[in-house]
């Protein structure tokens, strides 16, 4: 059986809650950055990891981890509209096998009350025209890692609307 990343991503899409095993940390899934000081000394190295593994039950060779932290001080107008301005883009990594295949980049908003995906880099004002696959594969993660709020009101707020494009 051949799978091709369009069909992953269908697939994933197309899933419910219902579909998925959720796995806390540890995920196994590090990303280590160095900490340096003066004159670029290596200091230390500060451990990140992906907060949830989430396993694909029809068929376990599907796999996504979430939570990684990209950008811990992300800053953009549409995060503005939510009472905690502080936002942080976040890893949402697609696995086969294993082996990572795809990553694309949600933004925890609100104090980290919602998960939304992030809007293309060439549109500045809303409305922020979403793929809307991805729309799915963000709520779902919200669901899937928490917190329990409304994903719908969060993604109006922000100025986003459904497209159906390509994508990725």
């Amino acid at each position: 059986m051949t799978t091709t990343l369009d069909s992953m991503i269908d697939t994933i899409a197309d899933s419910e809650v219902s579909d998925w095993s959720v796995h806390r940390s540890p995920t196994f899934q590090y990303r280590l950055i160095p900490v340096r000081g003066e004159k670029n000394r290596l200091l230390d190295f500060d451990l990140r990891e992906h907060t949830v593994m989430l396993s694909y039950r029809k068929d376990v060779r599907l796999a996504m981890a979430f939570g990684l932290i990209d950008d811990p001080n992300f800053n953009e107008d549409w995060c503005d509209q939510f009472p905690n301005k502080r936002a942080q883009s976040v890893f949402l990594d697609f696995l086969y096998s294993g082996g990572l295949v795809f990553r694309d980049s949600l933004v925890a908003v609100d104090g980290w009350r919602c998960a939304l995906p992030r809007p293309p880099a060439d549109q500045t004002d809303a409305p922020y025209n979403i793929p809307e696959k991805r729309l799915r594969i963000a709520r779902l993660i919200h669901r899937l890692s928490g917190p329990n709020t409304k994903f719908e009101a969060y993604f109006q707020r922000a100025g986003m609307r459904p497209v159906k494009v390509e994508w990725p």
